[in-house]
């Protein structure tokens, strides 16, 4: 029975080696140099090259993107990420293994001139491994022929990436259905060859001529399989394999899971369960807590400047939807004058509701601090989806499919669509769907170290203030 997430041996080998190749192109620089300085046999400089090794492997012998990505130059971007996680290593490692020589000018040229070949080196080895993983899985006994029964939203979209893919070397024969597909809403028309009814395909699939068959459970567009194509199929010698096509799913990102031994289908599920939310708690109580002690001057030094700039309270609070739908209590730094009259409406740039004060409050997110206080009660997180008033909450959810699925999770001080740039107004029902979408990308991908990520990345995109008002 396959699992969830299982990798074939035949990639699985391939990452295998291509981790062992990293972790050679930065070991290697770092003790030929560090020899050649002196610094091999006079300390524990050794161990930093074993965590290099270490530290390199874990970084990529499980680099996917090396497969599938579709473009060179976002392949060595992400491979540059990766591997400054290598560097971070081998400089804690200096500092903390070997820091009696870590002051010697001869270590300070050791890491400049590792860097200056191993980073090259990375990225060499990146685009080899490429290079052979394309040939590796094109030679003539690696190369599949693939057809598509039916051709529906999501078995056009992997027929366009396969396309764009030839590293995978599958080659898409074509695609057998009632009747050739239209155009979709966008007028695209790039479409495999169109190769008949179904019944045309019996006596190629006899012969043996596809080595991968992708298949739709319940048909699209009137295109139902017929009652015997199973049967059909499993006397072939084709790998056979269902495309999700439902109309219910065109918009939603399937992954395969395990419940009780039977293998499903999540259209919408989050890893924040049990000890991973136990950890998720834990980072918000630690990091809260410090960042809450860290930065209270700045709060008290705020809460004096609202209260002279402006008449009414200090703090701003409004019920907004926490995890499960459920409301919660979220304070802000008042950065408007009191108004009750009028609907609720969000703030635009140049907004006349916003005070001196609330100006540089909200450029600055510092208007969001109080929420330090949600973090330490339990009603929020971190990191999450920004929680949003009432109001427009009971709007989109009747606008777009599946927006309250992002109240799944608790709401955070900081997400994944903020660091993506989706921050301030959401004008446009466009703009709210795309910060959906980075929503819930972040609660179907969680992990602490993307949580991390995301914390670094809220600083440098709060110092540069983009689109808040």
């Amino acid at each position: 029975m396959l699992r969830a997430g299982q990798l074939n041996l035949h990639y699985s080998v391939l990452m295998v080696l291509i981790g062992l190749a990293c972790a050679a192109c930065n070991a290697l620089p770092f003790y030929f140099l560090a020899s050649h300085l002196g610094l091999e046999p006079l300390s524990d400089i050794h161990w930093v090259r074993y965590l290099i090794v270490a530290a390199s492997f874990l970084a990529f012998a499980n680099f996917r993107q090396l497969v599938t990505a579709r473009n060179i130059w976002w392949l060595l971007g992400r491979g540059i990420a990766r591997w400054i996680w290598v560097l971070l290593t081998a400089l804690l490692g200096l500092i903390y293994i070997v820091h009696d020589t870590v002051i010697s000018p001869d270590t300070g040229r050791l890491v400049t001139a590792w860097i200056a070949i191993a980073l090259p080196l990375q990225l060499l080895c990146l685009i080899a491994g490429r290079g052979v993983i394309h040939r590796v899985n094109n030679t003539a006994v690696n190369r599949r022929k693939v057809v598509f029964f039916g051709m529906g939203p999501q078995a056009r979209t992997l027929y366009l990436r396969l396309q764009r893919s030839p590293i995978l070397g599958i080659e898409v024969v074509g695609y057998y259905a009632a009747a050739p597909m239209p155009a979709d809403a966008n007028g695209t028309t790039c479409m495999p060859t169109y190769l008949g009814p179904q019944e045309n395909a019996w006596p190629r699939i006899k012969a043996n001529e596809f080595d991968m068959v992708f298949i739709q459970p319940y048909g699209y567009y009137g295109q139902e399989l017929g009652p015997r194509v199973f049967d059909r199929l499993h006397d072939s010698t084709a790998s056979i394999y269902m495309v999700p096509e439902t109309r219910w799913a065109e918009d939603v990102t399937l992954s395969s899971i395990e419940i009780a031994g039977i293998p499903l289908l999540a259209i919408h599920d989050t890893p924040i369960i049990g000890v991973a939310r136990f950890f998720k708690r834990l980072m918000d109580l630690l990091l809260g807590g410090l960042a809450l002690v860290l930065l209270s001057p700045v709060m008290l030094i705020t809460a004096f400047a609202v209260r002279l700039d402006s008449p009414g309270p200090i703090l701003f609070r409004q019920i907004r939807y926490g995890e499960r739908g459920q409301s919660i209590h979220v304070y802000k730094f008042r950065s408007m004058y009191v108004d009750d009259d009028g609907p609720l409406r969000q703030v635009s740039r140049s907004d006349p509701r916003v005070t001196r004060v609330g100006k540089f409050l909200r450029r600055t997110s510092l208007d969001e601090l109080p929420q330090l206080l949600n973090v330490l009660a339990g009603s929020m997180s971190l990191v999450g989806p920004r929680p949003h008033a009432v109001a427009h909450n009971e709007l989109y959810r009747q606008q777009i499919n599946g927006y309250m699925l992002r109240h799944s999770i608790k709401p955070g001080i900081t997400g994944w669509a903020q660091v993506n740039g989706l921050r301030g107004e959401t004008d446009t029902l466009d703009k709210m769907q795309r910060r959906l979408e980075y929503d819930r990308y972040y609660i179907t991908h969680w992990s602490l170290s993307l949580d991390v990520r995301i914390l670094f990345i809220t600083v440098w995109t709060v110092i540069r203030g983009n689109n808040a008002y």
